[in-house]
């Protein structure tokens, strides 16, 4: 039998007409055929040059050293320092692991934590001064009393240090009882932040639930009572009996979620995020990636090293060289100069040099 005089012009034989459209106004694309992507097709088809850069971790992050807190050391936390020298020892390690910033509660002999002396605090950061220069200090001002008292306990480290040495950020906490019974009234908290900002010590609040972000923008910024941007504003995600941040995920949820919260409430804030308790590496991991300025890390908020683990933590600079290790490995610069610290919080360092 005769062949068909139009078989050559069959689908599949290679010899059928190029469709090349319809329209005139489409544009043909056409390619030649290859036994592998040709660079020309890979453009088209795994089109990773139009790729946009997704910038939430291009932001510089400050690791601040929270040491030696707080909690009882001895057997049941070893890494806890029992003299003055191992705390200044520490605290110039972590300095040079790479924190920038530091926030002491010193110990005295009886290795008891002393809020609220400010000779034996002068006492301790005066060597690691002398030892790694100007770092940070985010220091405890408030004072236990009927209405918090945020001012004589920083006025003292003003005029100890001439200047802000001492005290260059001081934490404030939200509005009710902490600590003691002491009520931090929103009188006393307006009392803070003004004496702060008119004597070059700025305002470092504390975040310990999401209605402390409505208070701040409504009582403070909004009414013009802190007015010294970027406003610094650390996420508390760490109290050791939370439910929250001790079970997954939601201890992730909460971390991304309250960062953003802040970024969408407060224009020209700094993030900061303050984790702790079992889970406190995972929730650091989680805010590196979600962008967070501030990392506070430290034995005053974590005692167990891994959160899968019985490993507790020995030496608190070995906590630093953790966040710094995780920082850059995600692509996070890490800033490890004071000076640079500072202006990127809006800081100036008052004292005499």
């Amino acid at each position: 039998m005769a062949p068909d005089s139009h078989e050559s012009d069959a689908p599949g034989t290679g010899d059928e007409p190029l469709h090349k459209n319809l329209y005139d106004d489409i544009p043909f694309d056409e390619l030649e055929p290859s036994g592998t992507f040709t660079e020309e097709a890979a453009k088209q088809f795994f089109p990773v040059h139009e790729q946009d850069r997704i910038d939430t971790m291009d932001s510089p992050v400050i690791i601040e050293c929270a040491y030696p807190g707080w909690q009882p050391g001895g057997e049941h936390y070893p890494a806890v320092p029992d003299t003055k020298d191992e705390q200044i020892q520490e605290l110039v390690d972590s300095v040079n692991a790479g924190a920038a910033a530091v926030h002491v509660h010193p110990r005295d002999e009886s290795r008891r934590p002393q809020w609220n002396d400010n000779e034996l605090l002068t006492d301790i950061l005066d060597p690691v001064f002398e030892e790694c220069g100007d770092v940070v200090t985010f220091s405890q001002g408030w004072e236990v009393a009927p209405h918090a008292d945020y001012v004589s306990g920083v006025q003292d480290l003003l005029e100890r240090g001439d200047g802000n040495k001492y005290c260059q950020g001081s934490v404030i906490l939200p509005p009710g009882l902490f600590g003691a019974g002491a009520l931090h009234s929103m009188s006393s908290i307006r009392e803070a932040c003004r004496y702060y900002e008119e004597n070059g010590v700025k305002p470092i609040f504390q975040l310990y639930d999401t209605h402390v972000l409505r208070d701040i923008k409504h009582h403070l910024i909004d009414e013009d009572e802190t007015v010294w941007e970027p406003h610094v504003l650390c996420i508390r995600a760490g109290a050791h009996d939370s439910l929250t941040t001790e079970n997954d995920p939601w201890s992730y949820f909460k971390v991304i979620s309250e960062i953003y919260n802040v970024r969408q409430t407060i224009d020209n804030s700094v993030v900061g995020l303050y984790p702790g308790g079992r889970n406190w590496l995972p929730m650091l991991m989680m805010g590196l990636v979600a962008g967070a300025n501030v990392i506070r890390v430290g034995i005053e908020d974590a005692y167990w090293r891994y959160p899968h683990k019985d490993e507790l933590i020995r030496k608190n600079s070995e906590v630093v060289e953790m966040a710094v290790e995780l920082a850059e490995m995600l692509g996070r610069e890490v800033i490890t100069d004071p000076e640079r610290a500072r202006e990127y919080l809006g800081m100036e360092y008052t004292s005499p040099r």
